[in-house]
């Protein structure tokens, strides 16, 4: 009986003696060289979509609605007048001084006939003159105030009128509408943060396909300065395709300033515990490296920390791997 026991444990010494030495052989693996690399970084936003835009002038002051300068429903560019607008403390003024310096042209026009034919002296015509040039420069004045009174267009739109001419008009009252030709643009709220990585001119891509497609979309074309009720920025993006409908929601990916980091494959990164590493190989053996996730991408990751360029990247069975574990690279 002892020497079957003997046996048993003879056998079964033979039977351990492959797996012991397949658990002291180094562990093959794959490796990829870390390399710098430039990148975008990519900010994820939603943006709602708005319509062209619209804006409604109103009155500064009390005022008469002066006539029409365009036919209502008329196309104009940034900057064309469309209304005048009559200040009320100026309405009758201009009205005396216009009839009053035209009646001082008149007799002016008069004595200077009778001043050749030797009826009147020189001396009264020239002050009639000098009267007639004295009510010419008031009217001068107060045309140069009522210039102010001239609204102009913010941006190309049609013109629609809330105002019939001649109306009398009190301040913060609705002159004139105007509805932009710009098309559609989106709005995106960012925090101070993101605001500070992005630009005016950075490009935007929409995610589709539930967030596995990207498809170039358009460019950020202002960026507010000033935050909303709720401490974010809100950015500015146009030119984006497909078929669009004001309030709509879309998924946006902004791209900020070009920057470089350490590329790795993406297949290499260990998170855990919300801490990233990657495995290195130095000296026949595996060692961690603690990094940080600078861009996340498809297919490689860009990371900065205690990761050097050329260091050898184990990139496959990360999570199998150990602090000293022996292993082998496969060339």
């Amino acid at each position: 009986m002892v020497e079957g026991a003997a046996v048993r444990r003879a056998l079964q010494a033979l039977l351990l003696l492959p797996g012991i030495a397949w658990a002291a052989a180094p562990l093959s693996v794959h490796v990829a060289r870390a390399h710098r690399a430039s990148y975008r970084p990519a900010i994820q936003a939603f943006a709602r979509v708005h319509g062209s835009e619209h804006a409604v002038i109103q009155a500064p002051y009390d005022a008469v609605m002066g006539p029409f300068v365009v036919a209502p429903g008329t196309l104009v560019a940034a900057g064309t007048v469309i209304a005048r607008l009559l200040p009320m403390s100026l309405a009758g003024t201009v009205r005396a001084l216009e009839a009053q310096t035209e009646a001082a042209r008149t007799v002016y026009e008069q004595a200077r006939v009778l001043a050749r034919q030797g009826l009147v002296t020189p001396a009264h015509a020239r002050g009639l003159k000098a009267r007639w040039q004295a009510d010419a420069a008031a009217l001068q004045a107060d045309g140069a105030r009522l210039a102010r009174g001239t609204v102009r267009a913010p941006f190309a739109g049609t013109v629609r009128y809330r105002a019939a001419p001649g109306v009398l008009l009190a301040r913060g009252a609705n002159v004139v509408a105007i509805g932009g030709a710009g098309g559609l643009y989106e709005t995106c709220s960012l925090t101070m943060r993101e605001a500070d990585r992005l630009y005016v001119g950075a490009r935007v891509r929409r995610v589709v396909d539930h967030g596995r497609a990207m498809a170039p979309a358009g460019r950020v074309y202002a960026i507010g300065a000033r935050l909303d009720d709720l401490g974010l920025v809100r950015a500015y993006v146009r030119g984006i395709g497909g078929r669009l409908r004001p309030g709509q929601v879309l998924r946006l990916v902004l791209l900020g300033h070009r920057r470089t980091a350490i590329a790795i494959p993406r297949t290499a990164l260990l998170v855990r515990h919300g801490r990233s590493r990657v495995y290195v190989v130095r000296g026949g053996r595996a060692q961690p490296a603690a990094v940080t996730i600078a861009q996340l991408g498809v297919h490689r990751v860009f990371v900065a920390g205690g990761l050097a360029r050329g260091a050898l990247v184990i990139d496959t069975g990360a999570a199998r791997m150990r602090a000293g574990l022996a292993v082998r690279i496969l060339r």
